[in-house]
């Protein structure tokens, strides 16, 4: 969990669970954004599979030490086996799905593109965690995903006879990362570990571009080796932060929080890659931020078991 001073963790264990979940996808949009980064960077000259590869072989290897307290192979064990197989499985398609998604858009317009998984995530918490949403979280949620809409502009969207192809594996992922994210919170409510969930689904992914990467290898450098390696940790600790927001918060009270992902990756994709945000860009990521300082607000006041 978190190393705090004892006064700090007292307060931290006394806050609402739906902002302790708000703040844990705070931290995983910061650590989303600067593996994004990396992976733009490798896909000029690795091919995306490759570097699914690598990353999901190097995040294994960062996950040793906790593997071997947790007993070695025992690691692995689990009560749900198809459940964890079907949402490794998924995940593994959406991780390649983003990876190409990164190396055909800007950074911001990919994060962006992602952001539609919002309207299947609503329905999949309802139909599949039985939550229940009330119109203040249901409107903040809906201003938000609008935000996206404005900063991928619609009429390329709509438009799917000269639709980006780095919008169409942008468009894949969200959808299975609604089903993704529902299937953490099931998984976690059974009992299942961070590390089992995190350990399915690297090896699965590992399993499913071992045989490509084969084909498609190209000898990455020094300089690139030592940015797979970061890879690995940063996209582990990215996805340990939101393993912990699922769990402690609802999934349609925490999931706007990753909205700031898009603020984030607007601001790298501009000081590193000379992308310049477009005014749709500016009013979509304000309310983006209006939606999720309101649920923050509205959480705050109600405490844990009231709706925003």
């Amino acid at each position: 969990m978190i190393i705090l001073p004892v006064n700090l963790r007292n307060r931290w264990d006394r806050t609402p669970e739906n902002l302790r979940g708000a703040m844990w996808m705070l931290l995983m949009a910061i650590f989303f954004v600067a593996a994004d980064s990396i992976i733009k960077i490798l896909s000029r000259r690795l091919d995306p599979l490759e570097i699914v590869f690598f990353r999901n072989v190097f995040s294994i290897l960062w996950l040793i030490p906790a593997i071997a307290n947790a007993g070695g192979v025992k690691a692995f064990r689990t009560n749900n086996p198809w459940l964890q197989l079907t949402r490794a499985t998924l995940g593994g398609i959406a991780m390649i799905c983003i990876f190409y998604s990164l190396k055909l858009l800007p950074l911001a317009d990919a994060t962006a593109v992602m952001f539609s998984r919002a309207i299947w995530m609503i329905p999949c918490a309802v139909l599949l965690l039985g939550e229940t949403i009330q119109w203040r979280r249901w409107t903040a949620t809906i201003v938000g995903f609008i935000g996206v809409i404005l900063m991928v502009q619609p009429t390329e969207l709509l438009n799917f006879g000269s639709v980006k192809t780095g919008m169409v594996f942008a468009l894949t992922n969200a959808f299975l990362a609604a089903i993704i994210f529902t299937l953490i919170k099931i998984l976690k409510g059974r009992g299942e570990s961070n590390l089992t969930i995190l350990l399915w689904h690297a090896s699965v992914s590992v399993l499913m571009t071992s045989i490509p990467t084969w084909f498609l290898w190209i000898m990455p450098t020094p300089f690139e080796i030592l940015l797979l390696v970061a890879l690995g940790l940063i996209v582990t600790i990215a996805h340990s932060c939101l393993i912990q927001a699922l769990a402690v918060g609802q999934a349609t009270a925490v999931t706007p929080f990753e909205y700031s992902r898009v603020l984030f990756a607007g601001l790298v994709g501009f000081i590193f890659f000379s992308e310049v945000p477009t005014i749709w860009t500016c009013i979509g990521t304000l309310l983006l931020i209006a939606s999720a300082l309101y649920i923050a607000k509205r959480e705050a006041l109600a405490g844990n078991n009231q709706e925003g």
